[in-house]
Formats: structure tokens, C-alpha cells, sequence
């Protein structure tokens, strides 16, 4: 009998130890998986990137506004067509030219061809002889940086009496028309102490580069 006690007594020491045992080991955790996706670092395929930054480039070119401003000169009214995109840059569609309120001619402007960002960069006249036949061309901007600038140019040509491109005119950086030598002067700098001064001519229907001069620490 006395075995019998001693046999329950130590069954419940030993459930007692148990159950605290139990009760001192800490529970498990459950996660939620949307955390641990943000802490996983995610690779995306070329595809995928490609297909992202599309999508953020069609979002930044979404047109926000549409305007036109005009000048008047030469008898004409000229019209320049502006659509200014989401990411503010401003590309340039058509012109217009108005001859006694009716379409005289229409300039066309390749799509995204213009690298301009502010309204008080959108330069044009139409009161300058570039090509010095004595009749006045249109000079619209084209691309605008930091000191330098560069145009889209439509010589008037005398015989079809209409507007023609000069596409040579715009690889010329900063022109300056010198109308006592005829001819086209260009200086911009390349970094803090490298200088380039051009000097162009207008020959059989285009503008060649005639005199080239280099200033820099290196010459």
C-alpha cells in the first residue's frame, strides 16, 4: 500500500513538471506573407523592365496642354503649333503660315525632333536673312541647354516663293548672322576652359563650316 502511494505521489510531481515545461516554450510565430514579400528582394526579367519603363514613358508624354503662339511679319501671320508634355517638355507639331487670314503654307515638325522645357524658351522670328538673298527666313528653336541653343531654319526661296528647310542650319550651335561678311558666326565651350569658335558660309543651297579654331589648356 505504502508502494502504491509513493508510485501516485511521484506521477504527479512529474505531470506538474511537465505542464510547466510546456507552458515556458514560446509559441510560434505566424508571418504574413505579404511581409515577407517585401523584405525578399524581387528580380525582374529584361522583358519585365522594359515593358515598366515603357509604361512610365507613355505616362510622362501624355499631352497636358495645347497652345498656339503667333507672330506677324513679311505680310505674313506665322503659327507655331506647342504641346507641352506631363514631364514639361514642350515639342512643337506644325506651323502655320497665314497670308491675309488664309493658310499660306504649312511647316511640318518631326515628332519629339525638339528638346525644349519652359515657355519663355520657345523662341522664333521671322525677321532675319540667314542666307543674306535679301529676303527674311523663319528661325524656330530646336533644342535648348544649359548656355547653348540650336534652330530649325526655313529659308524663303524666291523662285516657289515658299518656306524650305535648311537641315545643315541646325547642327550649328549658338549662329549668329554677320551680315557684313555674310556669313554665319558659332562659339560654345566643351567643360570649364575648352573653347569653339566656327565660322560658316552658305554655299549651293547649304551652310559649310569655312574656319574652325580650338581654345583650351590642351592647345
Amino acid at each position: 500500500m505504502k508502494n502504491i502511494f509513493i508510485l501516485i505521489v511521484l506521477f504527479l510531481v512529474f505531470s506538474c513538471e511537465k505542464e510547466n515545461k510546456s507552458k515556458l516554450i514560446a509559441p510560434k510565430m505566424v508571418h504574413d506573407s505579404s511581409v515577407i514579400s517585401t523584405n525578399k528582394e524581387v528580380k525582374l526579367s529584361n522583358e519585365e523592365i522594359l515593358k515598366i519603363q515603357k509604361e512610365e514613358e507613355k505616362e510622362r508624354s501624355q499631352i497636358v496642354r495645347k497652345y498656339t503662339l503667333s507672330q506677324k511679319g513679311n505680310g505674313f501671320e506665322y503659327k507655331v503649333f506647342c504641346e507641352e508634355e506631363k514631364s514639361g517638355m514642350i515639342n512643337f507639331t506644325k506651323v502655320n503660315i497665314l497670308k491675309l487670314g488664309k493658310l499660306f503654307q504649312q511647316l511640318k515638325i518631326d515628332k519629339d525632333s525638339t528638346l525644349v522645357f519652359h515657355d519663355y524658351e520657345v523662341d522664333f522670328s521671322c525677321n532675319e536673312d540667314w542666307n543674306f538673298d535679301g529676303y527674311n527666313d523663319f528661325k524656330l528653336i530646336n533644342r535648348v541647354g544649359m548656355v547653348d541653343q540650336s534652330y530649325y531654319l526655313w529659308l524663303y526661296d524666291e523662285k516657289s516663293r515658299k518656306y524650305k528647310l535648311s537641315p545643315s542650319f541646325s547642327k550649328i550651335i549658338n549662329p549668329v548672322a554677320n551680315k557684313k561678311n555674310k556669313e554665319i558666326t558659332s562659339s560654345y565651350h566643351a567643360g570649364p576652359v575648352t573653347y569653339y569658335y566656327f565660322t560658316y558660309e552658305f554655299e549651293n543651297g547649304k551652310f559649310v563650316q569655312t574656319k574652325a579654331e580650338v581654345e583650351g589648356e590642351d592647345y
